[in-house]
């Protein structure tokens, strides 16, 4: 059942299997139509009828007088012509018949007003019923080897495509897998796309061992220098706003340096999801952003999702560094339930977005005309948008009654979360 859903689907196999048949259709019935036109039959009489008249003729009149050697001659032609053969008198009585009876073609010869010979077609009416079923089987046959011989031209195609399209999903371990004996053009274009896959998935594969390593390396030196810094000020060699100014750029740095490293995860596919509490997710986000925990308005009771816990804290952190950087401060984070999906809402005091701008706020590098910070790069909102995408959800913003914005995350919940919220209005 599958094969034939497989097969239905296949616009390239149907219509070469189509034409294949129509030609075998349209073949049949001109053989046929210029058969009937020629006046063939199985025992070729009618297309050697004037022949035959002009012989009967000829032959009958020299020994028609004879009845012996007239009747041998009736029974000869009969037999080597294989046609039926009557001879009338000049009354138009029968004298005597020879060969099979006469169901087909009929010709009848007058010999010199003596008499009268009737030549026939010998075949019964069950032939040409016969004749048309053989033709019938024969093209039936031929429409089945066209579907064979369709199905055979397609089927690479098909393997061909279905392969493109894991490729372009993201799934660079597929391959192309065709049986052939021996190479031939869709060999090579198989073996072409096997080895681009191959050296992609080679490539993004080293890349990502970079990725790794130059997290590792950026991160090194930075807490190296958060430590250097907390020395220095326990000395007394700095003052206490040149401190709060390392402190401010090193941790500006690291904010920078874990956006781009989240966005080239993203690039590169690389998702490791596991169960997430919802209000858990939020209260850490909020820790570590500085934001009051009495912020958080939590209506999830307990649901969870599925997701990769780095991405979504930077998610999060993005929302709540968005509020603090351009509306003025976190207002509140509120997580609701709307159904299978979950939303983290992060509303802020500020002037909200202006109109001209609210519509880009989730592209790269975009930053606002309202920003309290406009040496920020304006990568937050659009990774919030890329990793709600990567996890089947959606990122939006809205204004807020009274003034200022809310920036909505939205992901899908898990099916083993073990709350069940509702939906509150927001």
């Amino acid at each position: 059942m599958r094969g034939l859903r497989r097969y239905v689907r296949s616009r390239l196999h149907r219509r070469i299997f189509l034409w294949f048949g129509a030609t075998i259709a349209v073949t049949a019935a001109l053989a046929g139509a210029l058969s009937r036109l020629a006046g063939e039959g199985p025992s070729g009489f009618a297309r050697s009828a004037s022949g035959i008249e002009r012989f009967a003729e000829g032959r009958f009149r020299e020994v028609w007088d004879d009845p012996r050697a007239r009747t041998e001659l009736a029974r000869s032609t009969a037999a080597d012509l294989g046609l039926g053969v009557g001879l009338y008198d000049p009354a138009g009585q029968v004298i005597e018949r020879h060969g099979p009876p006469c169901h087909g073609h009929t010709r009848r010869v007058t010999v010199a007003g003596r008499g009268a010979v009737e030549l026939c077609a010998a075949h019964g009416p069950g032939v040409p019923g016969r004749f048309a079923l053989g033709l019938l089987v024969a093209v039936t046959t031929l429409w089945v080897a066209s579907g064979f011989l369709a199905r055979r031209l397609t089927r690479p195609l098909q393997e061909l495509s279905r392969v493109a399209r894991e490729i372009g999903a993201g799934r660079l371990s597929s391959r192309v897998r065709l049986r052939t004996r021996h190479g031939d053009e869709v060999s090579d274009v198989a073996q072409a796309m096997n080895d681009m896959a191959a050296r992609i998935e080679r490539q993004l594969s080293d890349q990502k061992e970079l990725l790794a390593a130059v997290s590792h390396e950026l991160r090194t030196p930075l807490a190296r220098l958060r430590v250097l810094t907390e020395t220095l000020d326990a000395r007394g060699a700095l003052g206490s706003a040149d401190t709060a100014r390392l402190e401010r750029e090193i941790a500006d740095l690291d904010a920078i340096v874990g956006k781009l490293l989240a966005s080239s995860r993203l690039d590169f596919s690389v998702l490791e999801r596991r169960q997430v509490v919802a209000a858990e997710a939020a209260r850490e986000a909020l820790e570590r952003a500085g934001v009051p925990a009495d912020r958080l308005v939590d209506g999830s009771d307990g649901a969870a999702i599925e997701a990769d816990p780095t991405l979504l804290a930077r998610a999060l952190a993005n929302l709540l560094e968005n509020a603090a950087l351009h509306g003025g401060g976190v207002d509140e984070l509120r997580i609701t339930v709307e159904g299978a999906r979950l939303r983290y809402a992060v509303a802020d005091r500020g002037p909200g977005f202006a109109p001209e701008h609210a519509a880009r706020a989730f592209e790269p590098f975009e930053r606002g005309g309202t920003s309290l910070h406009p040496s920020s790069l304006g990568l937050g909102l659009s990774l919030v948008r890329r990793i709600a995408e990567a996890h089947g959800g959606r990122a939006f913003a809205e204004a807020r009654e009274g003034g200022g914005a809310r920036v909505v995350l939205e992901l899908p919940r898990s099916d083993r979360a073990g709350g069940r919220g509702e939906a509150e209005a927001q």
